[in-house]
């Protein structure tokens, strides 16, 4: 059992045992059928009584946002405030939500208007997270790499695009990412190999609604390390590696989620050295302090290497992790990477479940 386990101490377990724990999945946003996955994994989990916290057993809610913004409990679908009202005051949010108002701070801050209990980040650190570029700029003031890229808004598209895109292809290139600066699960990226492909891309992420953020391409092995707690006190999860399948260009949203065509994932680690994953783990909580983060979160990374003709990568022996992107709600499904890293470091499951429910009590 992992030293970091709060809820398997004896006074947690009485307190989760009697904490009414409501699920909360779905949402409106096109991360949605990824969230009611994940809703679902921890709704079976929390239900199984067969594994070795089966001596925790709080009451469990199922609640579903659908797409028109109601909250379906029991079958009805009910407003916001009226979902709330009829379940215990007592009860604590298990947020499974990803994207849009579930993942920026909208349904946190509600949750605390409500004087309602929820796992996650709070809503300013999850609105900064969500922001693809505001959160660069925070991880870059602390020291922590990001790739070379510039941020073009919407507005500045629509006055003036050849002005807009001028700067746009001004990042370092020939390859480029285009990405939509508040989406998740690898939606609204494209990877761009020349100008003409990088001016669509902008044009597609204007469309949606969207600011874009251009970033230059950084050849490497993709990373992501889980953090349990607050800021730099936090504790960093073993380091996971993510290799694209054959003919995969970057971890696309098939690429996470697909069983016959998806990436390899490793964890612990198989070609990082553990220096490396030291310097990972230590980048991974300077990042998750400059972001205000508290509970729990997983940081991506991508760690500048050429790869050899067996499969290897070759580091330099001083390189440092780019930052990727941080996700204050990560994925609770068969493929996430979050639960892979807990179970590497031996907790199972549910018992991550109940360790972020614990956590926020």
């Amino acid at each position: 059992m992992a030293a970091w386990e709060t809820w398997s101490r004896e006074r947690v377990k009485a307190q989760l045992t009697r904490t009414p724990i409501a699920v909360l999945k779905g949402g409106r946003s096109d991360e949605r059928g990824v969230s009611l996955t994940s809703g679902g994994a921890v709704v079976a989990a929390l239900r199984d009584l067969t594994g070795p916290s089966f001596e925790v057993a709080p009451p469990i809610f199922e609640v579903e946002i659908d797409p028109s913004g109601q909250w379906v409990l029991d079958g009805a679908a009910l407003e916001p405030l009226q979902a709330i009202g009829s379940l215990p005051e007592e009860a604590l949010f298990l947020l499974a939500l990803h994207g849009g108002e579930g993942e920026d701070g909208t349904v946190q801050g509600f949750l605390e208007a409500a004087q309602r209990r929820y796992t996650g980040a709070g809503p300013e650190c999850s609105a900064l997270c969500m922001d693809k570029h505001r959160s660069r700029e925070a991880a870059a003031a602390a020291g922590v790499k990001v790739a070379e890229g510039a941020l073009v808004t919407r507005d500045a598209f629509l006055e003036d695009r050849a002005a807009a895109l001028a700067r746009a292809h001004a990042v370092a290139g020939p390859v480029r990412f285009v990405k939509h600066t508040s989406a998740g699960s690898s939606f609204g990226v494209h990877r761009c190999a020349d100008d003409a492909a990088v001016a669509a891309a902008c044009e597609d992420v204007v469309a949606s609604g969207a600011d874009v953020l251009v970033e230059a391409e950084v050849r490497g092995l993709e990373t992501t390390v889980g953090v349990m707690g607050d800021g730099r006190d936090a504790l960093a999860l073993p380091v996971a590696e993510v290799i694209p399948a054959e003919g995969g260009l970057f971890f696309d949203h098939e690429q996470k989620y697909s069983d016959a065509h998806g990436a390899q994932e490793f964890c612990p680690p198989r070609y990082l050295p553990a220096e490396l994953t030291a310097r990972l783990q230590a980048r991974a909580l300077e990042a998750w302090e400059s972001f205000g983060g508290t509970r729990y979160a997983r940081i991506d990374f991508i760690v500048p290497a050429e790869r050899q003709a067996d499969g290897s990568f070759h580091f330099e022996q001083d390189v440092d992790p780019v930052l990727l992107e941080a996700n204050t709600l990560p994925g609770f499904t068969p493929r996430s990477l979050l639960p892979l890293a807990a179970a590497a470091d031996g907790v199972g499951f549910r018992e991550l479940c109940l360790e972020l429910v614990a956590r926020s009590l």
